[in-house]
């Protein structure tokens, strides 16, 4: 009876690790001493676009390059070093071609310390890519953010007592020719633009980036995506 239950715990015990492994957001695959695939995990199929029934069984030089195929070898032999960092490789796919990936390999040893095969663990970069896409974009949108107050508190200040000045001159316009008029309306016009450019740059939330001249690039204030609130100012 006490065998019955322990066949029964052994049983549920490797259901419950096999659980863990297919719900792993990394792809794993494991491969015997000869380089045989016999665990293929669901991030894997997804991964690759192979089922597990289309790889298990066949060796790893389906889904790596005969460089890479080397170092595992090597790894098995007891000739090569694990890398911490993993190897940027390349898998094939199914149906898109090769996927550029960064690969652990994980050696995988039985009792006595001997190597019975290797688990490789395998992230696609373009996930990393993304997520360093992300981090730059919110980086240069702290940068825009913080330059655009610094532009507000310096500016606004010596913009305001203009303003002010144009306005009051404009206040005696009967005393004033006509073309002075216009100038100081210019002047008062450019004034709130500038003032409208700057409350806009700092509610900036997705920046637009465009060609400038010399190959340069320039933030476009007006195509630049925005978010609620007031202007910027002191």
């Amino acid at each position: 009876m006490m065998i019955v239950k322990a066949d029964r715990r052994n049983r549920s015990d490797g259901e419950y690790l096999a659980s863990i492994i297919d719900s792993s957001p990394v792809a794993l695959i494991s491969l015997d001493t000869s380089l045989r695939i016999f665990m293929f995990n669901r991030a894997a199929c997804d991964l690759t676009g192979f089922s597990s029934d289309e790889v298990m069984g066949h060796r790893v030089s389906r889904l790596v390059g005969p460089g890479r195929t080397r170092d595992i070898v090597r790894l098995l032999r007891g000739r090569g070093e694990v890398s911490i960092e993993g190897y940027l490789t390349r898998f094939r796919t199914k149906d898109r071609g090769d996927l550029s990936v960064r690969l652990k390999v994980i050696p995988i040893t039985g009792s006595g310390g001997r190597m019975v095969g290797v688990l490789l663990a395998a992230t696609d970069l373009r996930e990393i890519r993304q997520l360093q896409e992300r981090i730059l974009e919110a980086e240069r949108l702290a940068a825009i953010t913080e330059t655009a107050v610094s532009f507000n508190h310096e500016i606004n200040n010596p913009l305001c007592s203009i303003l002010g000045y144009t306005q009051l001159l404009l206040m005696e316009r009967d005393r004033l020719e006509p073309e002075v008029i216009r100038k100081l309306e210019g002047i008062e016009e450019q004034i709130v633009r500038i003032q409208e450019v700057a409350g806009r740059m700092s509610r900036i939330t997705r920046p637009v980036v465009t060609e400038y001249v010399g190959g340069r690039r320039m933030l476009d204030v007006e195509q630049s995506e925005v978010g609620e609130g007031e202007d910027g100012g002191d």
